[in-house]
């Protein structure tokens, strides 16, 4: 691409050389028809005696003109190639002077005004040198600018684009250089040609050179077109190579959503798992829980045993102490230790007896003794059975009162349990009638029970279940769009009851061709202006279908759009998204516009809840539009769900998104207005007396056919509008500048936007405007960029201004949205 522009700044300056050269050639033939004409002079000198008459007269006559020539001829001297006396002017005498101005009058004024055409051609050729010059070293110096800016592209595509603006360019140049010096030669031919009937055969000779340099040009130019044609070849090429790069990316995109599929399924399956795990656990729980129930239970019985044989042992105790009393009363209220202090004395008087017989050898005394000690060892054991009784008394005392507070323990823990027992017992019969009713709801409910309903629901169902007033109305074929734009104003401003909806027609109008243009639209400006009301009452309007949902703050992924499926109860929740999306397919509302209404969708980020709407909009085949609600296939699953776990999104629905821009709201990706048709809702001021006409119900199979119709019928002006836009300076500077272009996605979308707008009534320029406004200049691509000054601004307004000369309408839109970012820079916001 720079050979071949370098290529062509050479043939420029060659070819101006070469017009030079040839005008100067062409003087030269001049001079020598002057010369020719002093030949004659000097032969006529030698036939005829030298005359004096007059001589200061004739020279002041005839020489000055001829000082005059002279000196302009011998400034061309270094301009001639060659031998430089060819066009150089023969020193005349006095006498050739004199000899001159004797001719006849005829050729008198002829040299005289011969001169004067040398004169004026020299002047002329200098200013042509001069042009040649500036050319010369305006060409230079944007060859080395382009060299420079070539050296620093390193990008391909954008280097691409900027040498074929280029290239462009100086065609026009040179085209406007050829047209320049083509008038200049013309002129100069026709001054020949007025010439005396002696320079004939000079003439012809210049003429031929002409037609030479001519076809010479045409050569010229046949090599350009051929220049430009192969760097139109080459940027196709590049063209092409771009796009099947494109093409391997968005493949590469495709693999990673596979990837992205793969790992939901991945996590679908671990989310069964885990309802598996928690069937699992609740079932341990309940086995746990019976267990505990009987081990409690046996801790009951075995407390109960515990409290029987403390009861006996507290009975037995009290029987002992009972004889623990009595033995007492039999002491009369004497102690042990009297006891104890009575059989000592009673011990030594033993012992002295014993002595006393031993002493005496008394048998009598011997006798008493024996008696003596018998009865002393009857005390003795009667005193220990006491001390053991005592004993005994105390530790069953001890026990007893142990017994006692065990007892009271035991109770509170019997009750405690029975209580327990009581609540695990009612949980448990609860448990067991709940898995019973789910059980039984498992295998005789639908997993989907309101789209089941829908399978099988008819027009009169709809009427009389849901309230579908729409199904009454008589169905009818929109009529040509122009007039079914100003019908649906007044449609739509009757359309709510107890208020009117006052929308400019230009609204109506854009609204339509958005309708052609995407299955995405979101509404966008201040709280009040209509954006809810608007997409309400166009589904009224044309007896469709609205769903109104609002969006949530926090919404994360399509479950809060659709719905999710709960495994346990093998049960999917819709919600009326999901259901708008079926109902949309259903019989009755197949050949209808319907719309799923995001009210407030910026509450959360679309990117993230609309992510896999976003991805299943951009496939070109509407079969290929679906969304997996599921991993396997359903049980008795509706009639419409592909492969019983995928919902289709219908081609006869547009999504609508109303957006308002504050602290609580997100900004929209780029991706997301990208694939959307925006509009900007204004104050509604206008007001009008709507028509007064019956409800209907408009085909959506007959509005898709207006579409096609208005795209086919206004196909080549739309292709020529975007050709002058694409080739203009806008392009250009928003590509250098801002580092935005006119996307594949945008001139598709632009092709079906236009004609539309233009078939319901509207201009394709205020169309254009729209576009741009909405999708190129919009806040964070152009306009409300802190990177960017003023003069990045300017330009870009007289670029517009630029692009819109001759055409029938002002860029409004995007000057206004120029002009405030300007007020902002220029404030200093």
């Amino acid at each position: 691409m720079i050979e071949t522009k370098k290529q062509g700044i050479q043939v420029a300056k060659e070819s101006i050389k070469k017009k030079l050269w040839n005008t100067l050639t062409l003087s030269s033939n001049g001079l020598k028809f002057l010369k020719t004409g002093i030949e004659m002079a000097k032969r006529n000198k030698a036939r005829k005696a030298p005359e004096a008459q007059n001589t200061n007269s004739a020279q002041s006559d005839f020489a000055p003109k001829y000082q005059k020539a002279t000196a302009g001829v011998d400034s061309l001297a270094s301009l001639i190639q060659g031998d430089a006396s060819a066009v150089a002017l023969p020193d005349l005498e006095e006498d050739q002077i004199r000899e001159l101005n004797k001719v006849e009058p005829e050729k008198k004024v002829e040299f005289e005004r011969l001169l004067a055409d040398i004169s004026d051609v020299a002047k002329r050729v200098h200013d042509l040198q001069e042009d040649a010059q500036k050319r010369t070293d305006d060409l230079a110096r944007k060859e080395e600018a382009f060299s420079r800016r070539s050296d620093e592209n390193k990008k391909r595509t954008e280097e691409i684009k900027k040498l074929d603006e280029e290239l462009k360019q100086r065609h026009v140049e040179i085209k406007k250089s050829e047209s320049c010096l083509a008038d200049k030669e013309r002129e100069l031919e026709k001054r020949e040609l007025d010439a005396r009937s002696g320079f004939a055969a000079q003439n012809v000779a210049a003429l031929s050179d002409l037609k030479k340099e001519i076809v010479e040009l045409e050569s010229r130019k046949t090599e350009i077109q051929l220049g430009i044609l192969k760097a139109e070849q080459k940027a196709r090429d590049d063209e092409s190579a771009r796009a099947s790069e494109v093409m391997e990316r968005e493949a590469e995109i495709a693999n990673n959503e596979r990837a992205l599929q793969q790992q939901q399924r991945r996590l679908d399956a671990e989310w069964k798992e885990l309802e598996r795990e928690r069937v699992q656990i609740r079932e341990d729980s309940l086995r746990e829980a019976s267990q505990e129930i009987a081990r409690l239970t046996d801790a009951r019985l075995r407390a109960e045993a515990r409290l029987e044989k403390v009861y006996r042992d507290w009975t037995s105790t009290e029987q002992k102490l009972e004889q623990y009393r009595e033995f007492s009363e039999a002491l009369a209220g004497r102690s042990a230790r009297e006891i104890l202090d009575e059989l000592a004395a009673q011990k030594r008087r033993v012992t002295q007896l014993e002595n006393q017989i031993a002493n005496s050898h008394d048998d009598q005394l011997q006798f008493e003794n024996e008696a003596l000690r018998k009865l002393r060892d009857e005390q003795k054991a009667q005193v220990d059975e006491v001390h053991l009784d005592l004993a005994d008394a105390k530790a069953q005392l001890h026990r007893l009162r142990l017994g006692v507070s065990d007892k009271e323990n035991l109770e509170r823990e019997k009750r405690a349990l029975e209580k327990n027992n009581q609540i695990l017992s009612a949980r448990l019969n609860d448990l067991g009638k709940t898995v019973d009713d789910l059980t039984q709801s498992q295998q005789s409910e639908k997993p989907f029970p309101q789209m089941a309903w829908m399978d099988s629901a008819s027009t009169a169902d709809w009427i009389k279940d849901r309230k579908a007033k729409e199904l009454s109305l008589p169905e009818q074929d929109v009529p040509d769009l122009k007039t079914f734009s100003v019908e649906l104003q007044h449609r739509i401003a009757q359309a709510e009851e107890g208020t009117e909806l006052h929308f400019d027609l230009e609204v109506i109008q854009l609204l339509i061709a958005g309708l052609a243009m995407s299955p995405l639209h979101i509404f966008q400006g201040i709280s009040g202006t209509g954006k809810t009301s608007l997409a309400k009452a166009f589904a009224k309007a044309v007896g469709g279908h609205c769903t109104d949902i609002a969006v949530q703050a926090g919404w994360r992924d399509r479950d809060d759009l659709l719905g999710h499926y709960n495994a346990f109860e093998k049960r999917f929740y819709e919600r009326d998204c999901l259901q708008g999306l079926y109902r949309a397919q259903t019989a009755a509302y197949k050949d209808r516009c319907n719309i799923i209404l995001l009210d407030e969708m910026n509450l959360s980020r679309p990117e993230q809840y609309f992510a896999e709407f976003l991805s299943a909009l951009e496939k070109n085949d509407p079969d290929d539009r679906l969304i997996s609600l599921s991993e396997s296939q359903l049980l008795n699953a509706p009639a419409l769900l592909v492969e019983g776990r995928k919902i289709r999104i219908p081609h006869n629905v547009w999504f609508v998104g109303t957006a308002n821009h504050d602290e609580t709201t997100n900004e929209f990706a780029d991706k997301t207005y990208d694939r959307a048709h925006v509009m900007t809702l204004p104050r509604q001021e206008a007001r009008f007396k709507p028509d007064t006409t019956p409800k209907a119900s408009f085909s959506y199979e007959s509005l898709m056919e207006r579409f096609g119709a208005a795209v086919e019928q206004n196909a080549d002006e739309v292709s020529e509008l975007l050709m002058e836009l694409t080739t203009g300076p806008l392009t250009s500077i928003l590509q250098d500048r801002f580092n935005q272009g006119w996307g594949n996605r945008l001139e598709r979308q632009a092709k079906r936007f236009i004609p539309v707008y233009m078939a319901a009534g509207g201009r394709k320029e205020d169309a254009l405007d729209h576009l741009l406004a909405s999708r190129i200049l919009r806040r964070g691509k152009v306009t409300d960029r802190f990177d960017k000054t003023i003069d990045d601004l300017t330009a870009v307004e007289h670029a517009l201004t630029t692009v819109w000369k001759g055409w029938t309408s002002e860029p409004r839109r995007s000057l206004a949205l120029l002009a405030e970012d300007r007020r902002r820079k220029e404030r200093g916001a």
